[in-house]
């Protein structure tokens, strides 16, 4: 089916990203790439393979994602950032798990009554299954509490079919100017790993995109970076700034153009009103595609080389835009809605500014609509 968006998704920013993030780590610290919800809104199925070359672990946030990229054909080691029992219906729970062992997904582990589900699931599946403990150091998220995580591992290590291969825990502020409570959070990981006894064979784990980036002393066995694979630094408060090179260009086409004397009004609440004769243009894009109502009016987008700005409230499937200043259009032209160049007022950096939220949004909340295309 023909489709009016597409985001193209460029190979060589992720592999040169890759490339820049790998050279921050000490030799030996492993890369488990963020992949979760369709790869920041990326297209798992697109990236994937450029993804699998370029680091060394995939992680993921349920079995269902998990189950899909064994599917998708990447048998390298995966795990699930969550605890997958609280993924599933209880009356699904057993097969479901069996599934992930038997294909070799790591499991994370938060309470000691999921260790005895997934040995009974193993023993079924007829291998062992391998397992993280996520520790809650402060997040006040998922993740076990520091007071009873010491009793699922002494759980753990009477089980039959279970090995501990691995102990995380997931930062809140390390995107923050003020990394105190990041080093606080990595002390109380540290502390609960020497007093696991012998813990010397555990994959140690806790940094995401901005402590790989600011804080080496983070990086442990493995770093987990998510947006910053994908090119773009995960808050303005970074201390380290790195060459990153944004993946996403998002396109469509103009749809209509149409004349708007002096005086009219548009969009739903007719919010703008044309100062001058002016000339409008259609595009296929609207916050059901997750182009958000906030840019209603303030952001831009490029046709023919021009800045031409947003009219009006963004609708479900439709955004007006102001083509006075660009006379030449033709209905057909391609319209640059997501630029990569971080320095453009339409680049994710800027849009996530103007709709006051994170860069995580803009791309994760990118619709089906626009098709995944992978390029150069």
């Amino acid at each position: 089916m023909e489709s009016y968006l597409t985001a193209e998704i460029s190979a060589s920013a992720l592999r040169a990203n890759a490339s820049v993030l790998r050279r921050q780590l000490a030799p030996g610290v492993k890369i488990c790439a963020c992949a979760k919800c369709d790869a920041y809104g990326h297209g798992l199925q697109t990236v994937l393979n450029v993804l699998a070359e370029q680091v060394d672990w995939l992680g993921v946030a349920t079995p269902d994602e998990a189950l899909l990229i064994r599917d998708m054909g990447y048998m390298g080691p995966a795990m699930v950032f969550f605890s997958a029992c609280a993924y599933a219906d209880q009356s699904h729970l057993d097969s479901i798990l069996k599934n992930l062992i038997s294909r070799d997904v790591t499991l994370t582990v938060v309470s000691s009554e999921e260790v005895g589900l997934i040995d009974r699931a193993a023993a079924k599946a007829g291998k062992n299954a391998h397992v993280h403990v996520k520790v809650d150091t402060g997040m006040m998220r998922s993740g076990a509490p520091l007071a009873t995580a010491p009793s699922i591992i002494d759980r753990l290590r009477g089980q039959q079919h279970v090995r501990l291969t691995g102990l995380y825990t997931h930062f809140a502020t390390a995107g923050e100017a003020d990394k105190t409570f990041t080093r606080l959070q990595l002390q109380r990981l540290k502390t609960f790993a020497k007093s696991c006894g012998d813990s010397a064979g555990l994959m140690l784990h806790a940094a995401n995109s901005a402590a790989l980036i600011d804080l080496p002393e983070t990086h442990l066995n493995m770093v987990r970076p998510g947006i910053a694979l994908y090119g773009y630094e995960p808050s303005d408060q970074m201390q380290v700034h790195l060459p990153l090179k944004p993946t996403l260009r998002l396109t469509g086409t103009l749809m209509q153009i149409k004349q708007a004397p002096a005086g009219t009004r548009c969009g739903y609440g007719l919010t703008y009103e044309f100062d001058r004769p002016s000339i409008i243009g259609l595009v296929p894009i609207g916050y059901g595609d997750g182009y958000f109502l906030r840019l209603s009016n303030k952001a831009t987008m490029r046709v023919r080389g021009q800045h031409v700005p947003v009219r009006g409230s963004v609708s479900m499937d439709q955004t007006i835009v102001d083509l006075t200043d660009c006379p030449d259009a033709q209905i057909g032209d391609e319209v640059e809605i997501i630029s990569p160049n971080p320095a453009d007022p339409h680049s994710v950096e800027n849009l996530a500014r103007l709709a006051d939220t994170v860069r995580y949004e803009i791309t994760t909340l990118l619709g089906h609509r626009a098709r995944r295309v992978l390029v150069d």
